[in-house]
């Protein structure tokens, strides 16, 4: 197995109630059942860290959820010690964790940076307080900004805030003021959402009964394209769909997920991908505990790639970043020939102007990245 840098992700499923917009894989919290889950993960990473010793180093962390901060600071340092302990993590390893503001206190991020994490990502959504409220949110804006400013008070010196757009009613000028709003809390990134609503979620129920109208296409599209324009103006860098970042600011460990490379998952419903094999846990955190302690696993599927299915897999995701994807490398590590197995779509996307290559380098368009969904969905 070649040595190379490996991200980590784990999954904290727990939440204090779910959005209603929100179709991940979340929980009401069990106070009583939360150790035993960090027990769980704990025996999943020492499986883990076994397995693939020689794997190679841990360039970035990442605890997301559900919401990591319904857990507590000692937990959430137990969690971190107990990575330090059983991977070898390089120096400079970024090191994220996602909190809401209406469950964390500005009190406790001090003693969260000082456990050793170094990024934070705070799922801010609005700086307004009716979008906040349909939203289904339980932070206010007075939660948000004493949690932005207590996490800079407490050193984090990586700051990334959520965002979202295409809110029902949501003008551009509004859109423009939440912008405004984030700019001024002076993050190093900003990840901003087009809100689509999925069937099976409270906000899908509502849709379908007519009772949640969201903005057409046209609307969607001018708030998508203002965002891009006002982040530039204002020095981010747009460096995928929904991602901006200052200069050396972006997520390290989502650029190694759009990259395909190898990253490991752990917790309740957590996918990875090592090695040519992706591989998924069970979603319930009470039957993800309970197979971890019989088997030191919960994985309920598993799946080894064929070179041309990695392939596609690895361009659909590359193609989310602006840089796009070099053929040389794609055709290197899958040892399959692109034009063989995509001429004939990459043909059809560059006469429609969705693609293009230049310098061997393959990427969205500036009209593709606007219709970015059904283009990468022709490599599927």
């Amino acid at each position: 197995m070649d040595k190379q840098s490996l991200g980590l992700y784990i999954h904290i499923p727990y939440c204090i109630h779910k959005c209603g917009y929100c179709d991940f894989n979340s929980h009401p919290i069990k106070h009583d059942e939360m150790e035993t889950y960090i027990d769980a993960l704990i025996i999943e990473m020492s499986h883990y860290s076994q397995k693939y010793s020689s794997a190679g180093q841990l360039n970035t962390i990442f605890l997301g959820g559900g919401t990591p901060t319904t857990l507590s600071v000692s937990q959430l340092t137990r969690i971190l010690e107990k990575c330090k302990n059983q991977f070898n993590i390089t120096q400079d390893a970024e090191i994220t964790l996602e909190a809401n503001p209406a469950t964390i206190r500005s009190d406790e991020l001090k003693s969260i940076r000082q456990a050793g994490y170094n990024r934070i990502s705070i799922g801010v959504q609005s700086f307004d307080e009716a979008e906040l409220k349909l939203l289904d949110r339980a932070h206010g804006i007075e939660e948000i900004h004493s949690t932005v400013d207590r996490a800079r008070e407490s050193g984090f010196n990586n700051l990334s805030l959520d965002l979202m757009f295409a809110i029902p009613n949501q003008t551009l000028g509004g859109w423009e003021n939440n912008l405004r709003l984030a700019l001024a809390k002076n993050p190093e990134h900003l990840s901003t959402y087009n809100l689509t609503i999925e069937k099976e979620t409270a906000f899908g129920k509502l849709q379908s009964n007519g009772k949640l109208v969201m903005p057409d296409d046209d609307h969607q599209l001018e708030l998508y394209k203002r965002t891009i324009a006002f982040l530039k103006e204002n020095g981010f860098h747009h460096y995928e769909i929904s991602n901006f970042a200052r200069p050396g600011k972006e997520c390290r460990h989502n650029i190694t997920y759009w990259q395909n490379t190898n990253t490991l998952g752990l917790g309740a419903g957590a996918s990875f991908y090592m090695n040519g094999v992706r591989s998924k846990n069970t979603n319930l955190p009470a039957h993800y505990i309970h197979e971890v302690n019989k088997r030191q696993t919960a994985v309920e599927f598993s799946e080894s790639l064929e070179p041309r299915q990695a392939m596609g897999e690895t361009l659909m995701l590359g193609l989310r970043m602006l840089k796009g994807i070099s053929i040389k490398t794609l055709e290197d590590r899958f040892q399959t020939s692109f034009k063989t197995i995509y001429g004939d779509i990459i043909a059809s996307l560059q006469e429609k102007e969705l693609i293009t290559i230049e310098q061997n380098q393959l990427r969205l368009s500036e009209k593709g990245l606007f219709l970015a969904d059904s283009v990468i969905l022709e490599f599927i």
